[in-house]
């Protein structure tokens, strides 16, 4: 009897269709090495998202430093002295032999013979701060007051609120001068040479030296916190010669460019910007290109100087004409060029440029020249004599015999 022979996989086939009526699946293989590369790809992306979110943080961060943390700055070394709670005006002033007024942004400074005091526009004192100094000067930016001993060693840079460095140094300060980036420039004397000039940064970290051989330094202009511009005198055969030249706080090679003229004329002020230099003279006024220091123009007079003013925009002289005897005020453009003119009387005691105007304080009257229409009107009129005012926005501080009062302009 022949038997039929079975398939061999009968059994299995038997088995895998039972498997599949209890519903299980056959197990499928894992690729161990494409899924850590997928996870290591998932790090990595997040390690670069994390990265670029400081990255953008830090940017952030270095672009508003100013704003972040100005509040911080000088925090340990606040000044809470004051002399006066008192709000308002009249401020009633302290007994001096005299007195140095100037507008710092949003307050304003007054500097006498032991004190430096600062006040908001509404008379508010601030701080009042016994200095210690022989012979103070003060110098004003937008943010900061620069203090020092003239003919003396000490310098301090102060906020509206607080002290931000003070320094020693070994030789003498005659000169000294801020930029709008709280950059500050020292000129001293020096047994060695003529002068040196320091430069330190907002912080009081020492930046840039210059020393000057046989030349004078008369005047220092900030540009963008990169460059300088140096106003000098030297003597060539008995006559005066001025110099001008740009620096390079960044390097130590000389200067970038020069430019002299003989004339006898001894600098008294400067302004410099990305575009021009302009120089007032005490019997000149010129007006340089600061990219590379060619001659633009210039606009002499006869006589002597008696106040100036040098803006973003303008520059006005006051000068005592000496063949005639008047007292000429003079407007140029930032190309030495004449927009208007006024005669003015000998009382004027300062004169102070704005926005198309020239605001002009004589006794009693506080007048303002139109630099458009060259029209002068009266300003303000008052019941006493100031010797001195500034301008803040709308507001007018006027320095009295003891007093500081504030008039408002409605413009």
């Amino acid at each position: 009897m022949k038997v039929l022979e079975q398939p061999a996989n009968n059994n299995d086939n038997t088995e895998k269709k039972a498997k599949q009526e209890n519903g299980e699946k056959k197990p499928k293989r894992i690729n161990f090495t494409s899924y850590r590369n997928k996870k290591n790809r998932s790090k990595s992306i997040f390690k670069l998202v994390i990265v670029f979110a400081i990255a953008l943080i830090f940017v952030l961060v270095w672009y508003n430093a100013a704003a972040i943390f100005e509040p911080l700055r000088g925090i340990a070394s606040k000044i809470e002295n004051k002399t006066s709670y008192d709000v308002g005006f009249p401020v009633n002033l302290p007994g001096s032999t005299e007195y140095s007024f100037k507008d710092s942004g949003e307050i304003f400074s007054l500097l006498t013979d032991t004190y430096l005091y600062t006040y908001k526009t509404t008379g508010e004192q601030i701080y009042a701060l016994k200095h210690g100094y022989s012979k103070p000067e003060q110098i004003t930016s937008d943010k900061r007051i620069l203090l020092f001993d003239k003919s003396a060693y000490s310098f301090a840079l102060y906020s509206k609120t607080s002290l931000i460095y003070n320094k020693v140094l070994d030789d003498k300060i005659i000169y000294a001068n801020i930029g709008s980036g709280d950059m500050a420039a020292i000129v001293t004397d020096s047994s060695r040479y003529s002068n040196v000039l320091y430069v330190y940064d907002g912080g009081g970290n020492w930046k840039y030296t210059k020393k000057f051989a046989d030349e004078n330094v008369m005047q220092v202009s900030f540009i963008d916190n990169t460059y300088i511009i140096v106003s000098t005198i030297s003597v060539d055969s008995g006559e005066i010669v001025t110099n001008y030249y740009k620096f390079s706080i960044k390097s130590t090679e000389g200067p970038i460019w020069s430019y002299s003229f003989k004339g006898n004329s001894l600098p008294c002020g400067l302004y410099a910007d990305g575009s021009y230099v302009v120089s007032v003279c005490d019997n000149i006024v010129v007006t340089l290109d600061s990219n590379n220091g060619s001659y633009i123009n210039s606009f002499s007079y006869k006589g002597v100087l008696k106040h100036f003013d040098i803006s973003s925009d303008c520059c006005t002289v006051q000068y005592n004409e000496s063949s005639t005897n008047k007292n000429n005020l003079v407007v140029l453009n930032k190309k030495c060029e004449a927009v208007a003119s006024a005669t003015v009387t000998s009382n004027t005691q300062r004169i102070i440029n704005d926005t198309d105007a020239v605001y002009i304080l004589d006794g009693i009257h506080l007048k303002k020249l139109d630099t458009g229409s060259g029209e002068e009107s009266d300003a303000a009129l008052f019941n006493e004599d100031y010797t001195d005012f500034i301008k803040i926005d709308s507001d007018i501080m006027l320095l009295g015999y003891d007093t500081v009062n504030k008039i408002s302009l409605g413009i």
